[in-house]
């Protein structure tokens, strides 16, 4: 018994450090619970990052890639002006809630006494106690990517939930100018469910987008890869990379269960 145990500890550390060097072998980077293929990044890259919260991705963003123009949204007054300290001429901060484009106008925003579950919906917000509401300014996908020229490179969504409507109603020319959306689903219950996820999945791909699920069986961490705007040869490329990374972390959560790398 105690044997097999040491031969299934063994062959567990053995897969982690295959699976470590077949990720880094990919391109694939994690930031913040947010993966992406660094090696299709632009030097220096446009980056958004909607959901900025305390700008930890970003900060990890730039210390290892060169930004040449950033756009962070937070909807969090407090955030908002932290970030604003942090990263001075860094980034453009913006103070608001990024929606769908058929959202017009301010938009309540609850803020929880946990930060990182404020939302734009207020049942999320209240599982963990509701600090207070207030209306903010509302920004549509079509708008920000217009302050980053029309074009970025990496797009990340931490958006409590608003990830749904904005990329279900993003314009089929929006999203052919991202060339890749990091994004944490919300499915935690009403209004959004995994059926609605599949729906955004879906449209993705038509709109020309592969698909890695970093955090399969779950949706906290899916990565969308613009394959459209590759050569063809590159799209090949990249669609069987995109399909060992699957299998990768697919396999993974096979064999460790929910345990975590």
């Amino acid at each position: 018994m105690r044997k097999a145990s040491e031969f299934r500890m063994h062959a567990r550390s053995v897969f982690r450090r295959i699976f470590h060097l077949l990720v880094d072998r990919l391109g694939i980077r994690r930031f913040k619970e947010h993966s992406f293929f660094g090696t299709l990044l632009a030097r220096p890259a446009a980056v958004a990052d909607f959901g900025a919260h305390r700008g930890e991705f970003f900060a990890a963003l730039k210390s290892e890639y060169s930004i040449s123009r950033a756009l962070l949204i937070e909807a969090n007054p407090a955030l908002a002006e932290s970030l604003k300290e942090r990263f001075g001429n860094e980034a453009d901060v913006r103070h608001a809630a990024l929606v769908g484009r058929n959202n017009k106008g301010p938009i309540t925003f609850t803020r929880s006494t946990n930060p990182e579950s404020s939302s734009i919906f207020s049942e999320w917000a209240a599982a963990y106690g509701v600090a207070d509401q207030m209306d903010v300014p509302a920004v549509d996908l079509a708008k920000a990517l217009r302050e980053l020229g029309g074009r970025v490179d990496l797009v990340k969504f931490d958006v409590e939930g608003a990830e749904v409507d904005i990329l279900q109603t993003a314009s089929a020319s929006d999203l052919a100018s991202c060339g890749q959306l990091t994004v944490e689903f919300h499915d935690k219950g009403p209004p959004i469910t995994r059926r609605d996820v599949d729906r955004v999945c879906q449209r993705m791909r038509c709109e020309g987008y592969g698909i890695v699920n970093a955090s399969w069986p779950h949706v906290e961490d899916v990565l969308f890869v613009n394959l459209k705007s590759m050569p063809a040869a590159r799209r090949i490329e990249f669609r069987c990379r995109l399909a060992l990374a699957n299998v990768l972390f697919i396999t993974r959560r096979a064999i460790f269960d929910r345990a975590h790398l």
